[in-house]
C-alpha cells in the first residue's frame, strides 16, 4: 500500500524551483476581439505585461491569483487577504465563488450566475485605483474558463495598465500525481466512489466531477462535461495551457509558497507577512500500488504530466544543463 500524507510541504522535486520569466515579444496593446500572435520588435519583456515596466516595487496595480484546488491555494488566499487589515496596507480583496457539485453528487443549477457575478465584479475591482493603491483578488471554483475567455484577462490588464498601474497575475501549481492523489479527500464531499474517482480520466471528457491540475487551469469545473468540454487532445491541452500561462501570468510558482510570496513582494512592496500553512489534510491517504501506477498514466495521457515537465523547463530552468 502506498500511503501519502497530504500536507503543502514542499516536496524535494521542488526544492530547486525558482522563477525563470518567460520571454515575450514586446506588443504595444491588446484589444479584446483581438487575440493574434504579437507584433516583433526588439523590446523584450520578462513577464506577460503589455507595456515595459520600470523598477520594482510598482506604485500600484492589482494581485490576481489563479487558485486551482488542491495546490496549496487556501493558504494564499488567506495571506492576500491578511493585507487588508488597515495595518497591513488596507488593501481591498475580491473574491466570489461557488461550489459546482452538491454533497448528492449533483451539480448545482445557476453556475453561469456564479460566474456572471464574478465577472462584474472583477470588473469593477480593476476600475478606479488610485495611484499608489494596491488591490488583490482570487479566482476559483465555478469562474469562467480560462480557455475560452481570455479576452476577459486582456481587458482586465489593459484596464489596469490602462490607469498608469501593474497588473499581476499570479499561480501555483503542483506536481501532477500529488494533486490527483490529494483531490480524493474531496470523494465524499460529491458523493462520489473510489471507483468513479480511479476512472475518471479513462475518456477525454469524462465527468466534471473532478480536475486534473491542467483540466480546471484551462476549463475549470462548470458542468457534467467541464473536464474537458471539446474533447481535446494532449497535445491541444498542454499546447494551451503553455500558452496561456505566458501570455496572461507575472509569477508562477511550482509547489512554493515561499518563492511565490517573494515574488508578489518583490512586485508590490508590501510589507512582509508569514503565509500560515491552512487547510492541510492531515490524515493519510491510502492507494495501492496498482492504483498510483495507474493514475500515473492516466495523467499521462491526459497531458498533465507533460504540462508539468513543460512549466518545470520554463519557469524553473528544469533540465537547462541540457540545453547547449
Amino acid at each position: 500500500m502506498a500511503i501519502m500524507h497530504s500536507s503543502l510541504s514542499k516536496s524535494s522535486d521542488d526544492e530547486t524551483a525558482y522563477l525563470a520569466y518567460p520571454i515575450l515579444e514586446y506588443s504595444p496593446s491588446h484589444t479584446n476581439d483581438n487575440h493574434h500572435n504579437p507584433s516583433t520588435t526588439t523590446k523584450i519583456l520578462p513577464t506577460a505585461a503589455t507595456h515595459p515596466r520600470g523598477p520594482t516595487p510598482y506604485n500600484c496595480g492589482v494581485v490576481f491569483f489563479f487558485h486551482i484546488p488542491s495546490t496549496g491555494g487556501a493558504s494564499i488566499s488567506n495571506w492576500l487577504h491578511e493585507y487588508a487589515n488597515p495595518s497591513n496596507g488596507n488593501i481591498t480583496y475580491y473574491s466570489s465563488w461557488g461550489v459546482s457539485i452538491g454533497r448528492d453528487g449533483k451539480f448545482r443549477p445557476n453556475l453561469q450566475k456564479i460566474q456572471d457575478a464574478f465577472i462584474d465584479g472583477m470588473n469593477d475591482h480593476v476600475e478606479n485605483l488610485g495611484s499608489s493603491e494596491w488591490r488583490a483578488g482570487q479566482y476559483h471554483l465555478v469562474q469562467p474558463p480560462l480557455n475560452s475567455t481570455e479576452d476577459l484577462w486582456y481587458k482586465w490588464r489593459a484596464t489596469v495598465e490602462g490607469q498608469g498601474c501593474q497588473m499581476v497575475n499570479a499561480i501555483m501549481l503542483r506536481d501532477p500525481l500529488n494533486h490527483a492523489m490529494s483531490l480524493y479527500k474531496m470523494l465524499k464531499k460529491k458523493n462520489g466512489t473510489r471507483e468513479e474517482w480511479m476512472d475518471h480520466l479513462k475518456h477525454p471528457g469524462g465527468t466534471g466531477k473532478w480536475a486534473t491540475m491542467l483540466d480546471f487551469f484551462l476549463y475549470n469545473i462548470n458542468g457534467p462535461t467541464g473536464r474537458n468540454p471539446s474533447n481535446a487532445t494532449k497535445e491541444e491541452k498542454v499546447r494551451r495551457g503553455i500558452e496561456l500561462l505566458q501570455s496572461h501570468f507575472d509569477v508562477v510558482s511550482l509547489g512554493d509558497h515561499t518563492d511565490f510570496m517573494n515574488q508578489v513582494l518583490n512586485y508590490t512592496g508590501w510589507k512582509h507577512l508569514d503565509m500560515p500553512h491552512t487547510n492541510v489534510h492531515k490524515k493519510p491517504l491510502t492507494f495501492t500500488k496498482e492504483e498510483v501506477e495507474k493514475l500515473y498514466k492516466l495523467l499521462v495521457r491526459n497531458g498533465d504530466i507533460d504540462f508539468m515537465d513543460a512549466a518545470k523547463q520554463r519557469y524553473s530552468g528544469h533540465l537547462s544543463y541540457l540545453h547547449v
